[in-house]
């Protein structure tokens, strides 16, 4: 689901108010959040808790993303190596 439709829909909320919700100062801040996809980490944690999870922060913000991505194995050659 994505930001406008859940903001729309699902809260009702006009773009000021979703911006208090998630305490940006600006409309236009959610207006960019919504054509872009992409916000700092701490908006889009507090995105994805006011959602309940129904909208990923890991979806909009790389940094988030790159927290949660599984650790990579490391392989036996490697371990031997050591």
């Amino acid at each position: 689901m994505d930001i406008a439709t859940f903001r729309k829909d699902v809260l009702g909320l006009t773009q000021e108010e979703f911006a208090r919700r998630v305490g940006l100062k600006s409309k236009g801040h959610v207006s960019d959040i919504e054509r872009t996809n992409r916000c700092s980490p701490k908006v889009a944690l507090l995105i994805e808790r006011l959602s309940e999870g129904k909208i990923d922060a890991a979806d909009l913000s790389a940094s988030v993303a790159m927290v949660r991505k599984p650790a990579k194995p490391s392989s036996p050659s490697s371990q031997e190596a050591a």
